[in-house]
Formats: structure tokens, C-alpha cells, sequence
């Protein structure tokens, strides 16, 4: 049975995620590194394939590619997400001009604050 503390729990924990998400829906199309540092544990990792080969790179490295990539117009689109616990996941797309991010994340609850632990990203390019 739901009670009303548990419902506020409910809405607590998705408000909490989502500025976790937000953070990184926001703050990737303008480049705003500080923003996606918060998004991010320290110690996460970025994943990709290119050129059929697995790339990953670590917080730091990946924000050094974001601060010099070309600012472009961007639709960023949350997807979707579920948490249990302290763990959760996420799918997100960032949509560009010509191609667009599919991002999952994986998500963990410290001190209060989720964040993302791991990104797998694919881009799709556009016709």
C-alpha cells in the first residue's frame, strides 16, 4: 500500500535525478563544463564505439573534448529513467544538425545526490 510519505519519497527521488540529468541535458550543447562536471562521479567513464573499435575515455579526458568541440544548435530529450535504491539508469539523446548523441547512463545515489557513473553513447548520423 502507498502512503503519502511514500509518495513524497517518490517525487523527491525524481526530482533529485532529474537535475542530475538536467545538468547534463543543459550543460552539454553550450559547453558548460563546470555544469557537466557536477552531473558526473569523478571517477566515471565515457564509452563509445568508433570505427568498430570500443573507445573510452575518463571524466577529465571527456571534458576536454566537450570544451573544444564546436557549439551547435542541440535538442537535448530525456527519454526515459527508473531508479531502485541507489542505482539508477537513464536514456537520453542530444539531436545536432546532422547527427545526434543516443546516451545511457548508469546512476548512483551518494550523500544525497545522484550522478552518472558510466555513459555509453552511440552517434547516429542524419540524412
Amino acid at each position: 500500500m502507498k502512503t503519502l510519505a511514500s509518495e513524497v519519497g517518490i517525487e523527491e527521488e525524481k526530482h533529485l535525478i532529474l537535475l542530475t540529468l538536467n545538468d547534463y541535458l543543459q550543460g552539454r550543447p553550450v559547453k558548460d563544463i563546470e555544469r557537466l562536471r557536477g552531473a558526473f562521479h569523478p571517477d566515471s567513464h565515457i564509452r563509445t564505439i568508433i570505427d568498430g573499435k570500443l573507445v573510452q575515455w575518463t571524466l577529465p579526458q571527456y571534458l576536454d573534448l566537450v570544451a573544444e568541440a564546436t557549439i551547435q544548435e542541440c535538442q537535448p530529450k530525456l527519454l526515459s529513467y527508473t531508479w531502485d535504491g541507489d542505482t539508477g539508469a537513464a536514456h537520453v539523446q542530444l539531436t545536432f544538425a546532422t547527427f545526434r548523441f543516443i546516451d545511457r547512463f548508469n546512476l548512483v545515489k551518494l550523500d544525497g545526490k545522484w550522478l552518472i557513473v558510466d555513459k555509453v553513447s552511440y552517434r547516429q548520423e542524419l540524412p
